[in-house]
Formats: structure tokens, sequence, C-alpha cells
């Protein structure tokens, strides 16, 4: 063992003897003497020495204050006192100031410094050994995440490190009063699953592993995992437990996604399968159907009634697969965003209509009454007029698939409050409740046809669902499930009714429409405004700037001019005052339209001869009202 001593005796022979016992037991140690007030202030300020070997009576101190200054300056290192003159009450004052050992000064007791030191160095090792331990073990819990907490059965004290009180909502530091405060908190449906596993490792399992939702005192509701183990005394009972604990709330949601991802994929595999499977079925039928009107045309070449016969076949069949191919590549540009929409301002009962009258031949011919409810005034949308034809239609047509013959089918057309809305109801199978979210996933079908259901590829509703969020709308399946019918409706957003004129204004010559310029830099509302005003039964011209605002003027000659004030190429004010040198201006209403206040214009729009100054955000029906105006005399 190599280490260094520091002797503080002002006798040499006592610290010749000292130096040569610890010689004998440890034959590489330093040591470090001090008989003076200077070689002793020397050596505190060098610190070298491991532990410290000092006499209680000094001439020019004592041995307490001597011990003192080394716990002071070096409270770890191990101190013994060697004194002659010391008595009981010194050696306890001394143990109480932190001395690890007292000798007696005499000859017999000499042979005992070297066990004494051995003994001291030996302690301090275990102790830095186990302030490694903890600190590794604090290190390695801090990074898992996890605190510590104890349990003593005995006067049901809880302890805990630091780390547990913010798992609990709580400050660092903090741990529950009691095990009843602690069981509190877990949430409902966890307690007893936690109570039982607690009564368990006290009766004999001794360890506790258990997973639980708490709910802290900050409100937040936090997934904690604790292990524990049940220590035990000579009597067998408990006398301590010591756990862990960890808040595993991110681990259990990843899980928990994890989960249902899977659960996600594995049943969009099925659905693919199934799909795979019943478009094979699908597309066989007709291939088998126009393969046997090819052997009858072999078999009876200039038979006519055969040739019309199999010729028939064979259109009807491609036409079914067309129709299947149509759905499919519906489907694909949709999920590619290749679908463009025609939008135009339209009545939702001239779609149901159209719709009704496409889907006539296939409700007759599977012998449904098709009934169509209209309200008398105009429901109007902004949309594509084919594919909203088409929701309409697919609609129809799985509600005829899924009604048994003879059904009711009705489609109804009505305005909601600020939606336009189209329903089709039917009285056929329903929907169990179950299944009223998932039908309208791609390929989903409540029954295919290998288990008894209706032929058909599952994607009709899926290809709605896709339009009509493309328009911006919703649709929603109902039904009381089995037998008791589906309701499907689709909610769109609908264009603003016509507000009536001002009551100074009047109605354009003849009630007709008129026809309207629109100028403004801003494309995308120019062209909605545009829409609004078509719908009004407007004829609409659109520039992006003056310069084209007074070319389209000089070409059609417009009833009304709606002009925006900050447009590049010429403003709203040089295009009015450019209309009004012209000699068909006198008829033109002239409608300014800006984002600035009266108090920015300062007359400016009067002066440049607008009749109407309107500010950003306009209210329509403002809007309509110096649209319908009479012009200015």
């Amino acid at each position: 063992m190599t280490f260094a001593a520091l002797l503080v005796d002002d006798s040499p022979d006592d610290r010749a003897l000292v130096a040569r016992e610890l010689g004998r037991h440890f034959p590489d140690v330093r040591i470090t003497e001090a008989g003076s007030p200077e070689t002793l202030a020397a050596a505190l300020a060098d610190g070298r020495f491991d532990i410290a070997i000092t006499d209680y009576r000094l001439r020019f101190t004592d041995g307490i204050t001597v011990l003192r200054e080394l716990k002071r300056r070096f409270p770890a290192r191990p101190v013994i006192m060697f004194t002659a003159s010391g008595n009981e009450e010194i050696a306890v004052e001394a143990m109480k100031e932190g001395l690890d050992d007292y000798i007696t000064k005499t000859p017999k007791h000499y042979p005992r410094i070297g066990y004494a030191v051995r003994a001291c160095l030996d302690n301090v090792a275990q102790r830095a050994r186990a302030e490694q331990a903890q600190a590794r073990l604090e290190i390695a819990l801090r990074s898992a995440g996890m605190a510590t907490w104890q349990y003593d059965p005995r006067d049901r004290s809880i302890a805990a490190s630091s780390d547990l009180g913010p798992m609990l909502g709580q400050p660092p530091g903090h741990a529950p009063a009691t095990v009843d405060a602690w069981l509190a908190d877990i949430h409902d449906e966890d307690r007893p699953r936690v109570i039982d596993a607690w009564k368990a490792a006290f009766a004999g399992a001794d360890h506790y592993r258990m997973q639980y939702r708490f709910r802290g005192a900050d409100g937040i509701v936090r997934w904690i995992a604790s292990s524990a183990r049940v220590l035990r005394g000579a009597d067998g009972k408990p006398s301590m437990v010591i756990g862990t604990a960890r808040e595993v709330t991110a681990d259990i949601e990843t899980r928990q996604n994890l989960e249902r991802k899977t659960e996600e994929l594995e049943r969009a595999d099925r659905q693919k399968n199934e799909f795979l499977a019943i478009l094979a079925h699908e597309l066989r039928n007709p291939l088998g159907a126009a393969r046997y009107s090819i052997a009858l045309l072999r078999q009876a070449p200039d038979d006519a009634a055969v040739r019309a016969r199999a010729t028939d076949v064979i259109d009807r069949q491609i036409g079914h697969m067309a129709k299947m191919l149509d759905e499919l590549l519906d489907l694909s540009r949709i999920a590619h965003n290749r679908i463009e929409l025609h939008r135009a301002p339209l009545d939702l009962r001239g779609i149901a209509e159209l719709a009704c009258e496409n889907a006539v031949p296939t409700l007759e011919g599977k012998g449904h009454d098709l009934r169509l409810s209209l309200p008398p005034e105009p429901v109007m949308v902004v949309g594509d007029e084919v594919r909203l034809t088409q929701v309409v239609a697919n609609l129809l047509v799985n509600a005829a698939k899924f009604t048994p013959t003879p059904g009711h089918i009705e489609v109804r057309v009505a305005r909601d409050a600020m939606d336009a809305v189209i329903e089709v109801a039917d009285d056929g199978i329903g929907i169990a409740p179950h299944r009223l979210d998932g039908v309208f996933e791609m390929f989903s079908q409540g029954e295919t046809k290998a288990h008894g259901g209706t032929p058909g590829l599952g994607i009709g509703l899926a290809v709605v669902r896709s339009l009509v969020g493309l328009h911006g709308g919703t649709v929603n399946a109902f039904s009381a499930g089995a037998g008791q019918g589906t309701r499907i409706r689709v909610t769109l957003p609908a264009l603003a009714q016509s507000a009536p004129a001002a009551a100074s204004g009047a109605p354009a010559a003849g009630g007709g429409g008129l026809c309207v310029l629109l100028a403004d830099d801003n494309a995308d509302a120019a062209n909605l405004l545009a829409l609004l005003l078509q719908a009004e039964g407007h004829t609409v011209h659109t520039g992006f700037d003056g310069i084209t605002a007074m070319a389209l003027a000089e070409a059609h000659r417009p009833d009304v001019m709606v002009l925006d004030i900050g447009m590049p190429g010429a403003n709203g004010y040089e295009v009015a005052r450019w209309v009004r040198a012209q000699a068909w201006s006198a008829a033109v209403r002239l409608v300014a339209v800006t984002g600035w206040g009266i108090e920015h214009d300062g007359g400016q729009a009067l002066d440049a001869g607008f009749d109407v100054r309107l500010v950003k955000p306009v209210d329509m029906a403002q809007l309509l009202a110096a649209v319908n105006g009479s012009p200015p005399g």
C-alpha cells in the first residue's frame, strides 16, 4: 500500500517512533513531519498527505485545534490522535469533531498504529467505491428517466429521489405523504390492479411490477412504470420496500400508434387482396360472356339473329369493363392530385335531375321506384358539373345495388343555412353501426359477391368522398342498422343568396342580366367575385390590371364596371377618368372597390367619376345593390 502520512508532534523522538512503526507495516509510505507552527502550516498548504496522525498536547497548540483545521480543509481524510496526555473526555470531544481513531501513546500501543492506519485507509477506499457506485447508479437512473423510492412499513413513511416529483406533476423532491394518497390519484380503471399487485408482493411474492395511469397535481394523466422488491427481516415480515418509477407515456403512445398502424396496414392488405379477387371476378364475368359470344359467332357466322345477339352482349360487357376502368382511373387521378375541376356556378337541382335521368335505366331494370324532391328556389354552388353529376350517379347506383327489389330510392336537394345539401336515401339492406365510418374507404363493401353480397369493386363511395372533398364538402352515411335502409348526405358550400337591391336602385332594363366588367389585380378575388356575379345572371368580363380593363371596356361597352383602385398599369382612378372621357360612358355605372378608408381617399373616387365607393371587405348585399342600381343620369 502506497500512501503519504502527516505526523504532527513536537517531540522528534515520538515522531521517529511513529515513523518507524509505519515503515515496518508499509515500506512504501511517504512521511511528512510537522513539529512546529511553520512546518504544520507548510504541510497543510501543500496538502500532499492521505492520513494525519497528531498528538494532543503540543507546545504551539492542541490536538483538537489541529483536528478541526484538518477536517475543515480535508473533510474526507482520516485523522488519528496518538497521545499520552489525553483522557476519556478528550477522546469523546475529538470523536465528535470527526476523529477517526484514538490511540494511547504507550509502548504496548505503538504496534496498533499500523493497524489503525490500514483500517482508516480501507474505510476511505470503501467509501470512495460506494460513492462512485452511487454516482454511476444515479447517472444510469437519470439516463433511463427513472426515480427511486422506498417505503417503510413500520412507520408507513415514503422517501423518494428528486426525480419522482415531476412524474407526479409535483416539484422535484416531492414524495406522496402516504400510500393511500398515492393510490387515490391512480386512474380508476388501473387502481384495483395496482392494489392487488401491492398486496401480493407483501403476501409473499416479494417482487412488484406494474404500469398504471396517474393523474398528476398539474392535471396531466401520465403512464408510470413502477417495480419494487419487498425486503424482509429475520422474522420474515416486510421491513422495507425499495423500488423505481419511470414515466412511460411516450413509450405507451408509440406502442399504441404502432399497433394502430399495424392494424391499419393489415386491414389495407386484406382489402387489397379482396379487391384483387373481386376485380379478377368482375373482369372474368364480362370476358366470359364475350368469349361465349365469339364462340357463337364462329358457330353461326351467317345467322343474323345470333350475330345481333352476340354483338349486343359484347358491346354491353365492354361498356361494363370500361366503367370499372373509369372508376379505377378516377381513384388514381384523385390519389395523385391529377383531377382538374372546371368550376362554374351550378344549381344543384339541375345536377340531381341529370343524375336521376342517367340512372333511370339502371333503376327501372332493378324494379326500383325513384323519387326526386327539389325546392322551388335555386340551390347554387360553385363546382364541376360533370364531377358532381358523377357523385350523385354513384350514390344512386350504390343505393340500387344494395336495395332488394322492389325498393324505394329518393333524392333530395335542400339548402341548410350556408350549406347546399344532396341526400340519397333508400330502404335497402342498411349498414351496421360499426361499419358506417368505413363505407367511404377504398375497396370497402358491406359484403362481396363471394360472401353472398352484390357485385362491384367497392370503390364507388371512395370516389364520391374524394370528389366531394375536392369541392370543399363533406359526405356522411346514416343507417339505423341492418335492414333499415341507408341515407347518404353530401354537404357543399353554398353560394350566397341574392340580396334585394337597395330601395333607391332600379332593376336593369327589361329585367335581364347586365354586362359587368370586373378588374382587380388579386386574381383569386376577381375570379370568385365573377362567379358570384355570374350566378346572379350577369355577363362578366374580368381583367387583372388597368390597361386590360380599358381594352375590355372599349370592346364590350359594359353596363357596370367594378374597379379595384390599386392596380398595375393604370389605377382605378385613371381607368375611371378614361371611361368618363369616352362618348359611350354616360350609360356606364362605375363602382370603386378599395382597401383604403374614406380618410385616405379625400374624395378622389367621386372626382374621378365613380358613382359608388365601397371599402373592402365588401358586403355582398351592398355590392349587388351597387351593380343593380340605375345608371347615373
